[in-house]
């Protein structure tokens, strides 16, 4: 009786557990929808020589990885949950990041890191 209950609990737990959410994949980098895709239009209205607060306004989640008086770097993350085709029972993140370098607060470039 006490396996029954125990076999029943994992069964539970298993059906709960819903994986169909996510895409089943070989290689995020490529099947995966990139960064710049995604944000290709907060990214089109950003312009070198923009403030830090303009472009705080297209990437508002976007965060400071470093900060040396002058030079200042912040970064804006993009992550996907997914599934490998070979193993299917671990869900996997797929994160993308995009660094914005200012220079006096003013955009001097962007890259995806």
């Amino acid at each position: 009786m006490k396996y029954i209950i125990i076999a029943l609990t994992v069964m539970l737990l298993v059906s709960c557990t819903n994986t169909s959410d996510f895409p089943t994949i070989d290689d995020p980098k490529v099947e995966l929808t990139s960064i710049k895709k995604q944000y290709a239009e907060e990214l089109a209205d950003i312009h070198i020589g923009d403030y830090i607060d303009y472009v705080a306004k297209q990437f508002p989640e976007m965060f400071v990885a470093s900060d040396n008086m002058k030079n200042t770097i912040y970064e804006f993350t993009y992550q996907q949950k997914y599934l490998l085709a070979d193993n299917n029972a671990e869900i996997k993140t797929y994160t993308q990041t995009l660094r914005f370098y200012f220079i006096n607060q003013k955009l001097a470039h962007w890259k995806v890191k």
